[in-house]
């Protein structure tokens, strides 16, 4: 982590355009966002940093979306039966901007899978952007802030960091424990 926000701090004012470009292109990848927004908030701090994690991810998915919409939604009407389509869009509709706004507040659900995909359905533009900007401020707030803290902890006690990575290690390895076994279908329920 040192030689990242080293390597982002030595750009200079040029930072403040790779940043924000490097978060769109996080949202229109599948890359995970979460340490490029605590870098953003180590090196930027909690308000310029989340304005650059979350600017740049509604950009990288109103990107997506568009390209979508106009390659995705053709390629899936000579692939796929119109049936399939049809129920698809049907769905979509029915869930309407709360289902929208539901999958953005759920952090388990892949962000950049919900640019891409909902491009393919009906769902307009302006509900996919406003769902969009209003359901990622949360987790951009979240892992922006944290990697704010982080970095004040870093400087004060850069000694405990190894420690520290260790117990979020743990914890997330626990974590993925719980939640592999959880879907375990052998696993007892009593």
């Amino acid at each position: 982590m040192d030689a990242i926000v080293s390597f982002v701090e030595n750009q200079g004012a040029l930072t403040y355009v790779l940043a924000p470009l490097f978060m769109v292109v996080v949202a229109i990848l599948p890359i995970p966002a979460e340490i490029p927004a605590m870098v953003n908030g180590m090196v930027f701090g909690s308000l310029v940093g989340v304005g650059i994690t979350w600017g740049g991810a509604v950009v990288g998915a109103m990107i997506s979306f568009e390209l979508s919409r106009r390659f995705g939604r053709p390629l899936g009407e000579r692939l796929l039966a119109p049936e399939v389509l049809a129920k698809a869009d049907q769905m979509v509709l029915s869930a309407g901007w709360p289902g929208m706004l539901t999958l953005r507040l759920i952090p388990v659900v892949a962000f950049t899978a919900i640019n891409w995909a909902a491009g393919l359905t009906p769902v307009s533009r302006w509900t996919f952007f406003w769902t969009t900007t209003v359901g990622i401020l949360p987790g951009a707030l979240v892992f922006t802030l944290s990697g704010s803290g982080l970095g004040w902890f870093y400087r004060r006690h850069p000694e405990l960091m190894p420690l520290l990575i260790l117990l979020i290690a743990i914890v997330g390895a626990v974590t993925a424990l719980r939640y592999r076994r959880s879907g375990d279908p052998h696993k007892s329920t009593t």
